[in-house]
């Protein structure tokens, strides 16, 4: 394995140990790659992995990645109207394979991110519009 792929792999535990500590930003190279980590702010508390949101129309609410990681397209496309709590894509970090959820009912909009692509700890992947 390189670098990056051993990193990778451990990414779960680089991140969980950042977060214990308080550490915001890491930066890791050698000869033969790098890598850089940014967490947001975090409140201390990990969110839940099924977000609980009322069954009120959305407006414009967004869908945040629950973790870093790289998305995973779940197949629904634009205009797809979408339950809260459906699972509407995947966030892999590591071996882990984690749902990315629907925090409101409506119609869901176009993925902000393409599938195979890096995302991080509450980036915005879709926004979900009233309606539907």
């Amino acid at each position: 394995m390189t670098f990056l792929e051993d990193l990778l792999n451990d990414l779960p535990e680089l991140v969980g140990r950042m977060r214990h500590h308080d550490v915001r930003y890491v930066s890791l190279k050698n000869e033969t790659g790098a890598l850089a980590l940014a967490l947001s702010e975090n409140p201390g508390q990990t969110p839940p992995a099924h977000p609980v949101a009322s069954r009120t129309k959305a407006e414009n609410t967004p869908v945040p990645s629950p973790e870093m990681g790289v998305f995973r397209s779940n197949g629904l496309g634009a205009n797809h109207s979408v339950r809260s709590g459906e699972i509407v894509g995947f966030v892999e970090a590591g071996p882990l394979r984690l749902p990315v959820t629907a925090t409101a009912d409506g119609t869901l909009g176009s993925a902000l991110i393409g599938d195979g692509g890096v995302v991080g700890y509450h980036d915005v992947l879709f926004r979900i519009h009233p309606g539907g």
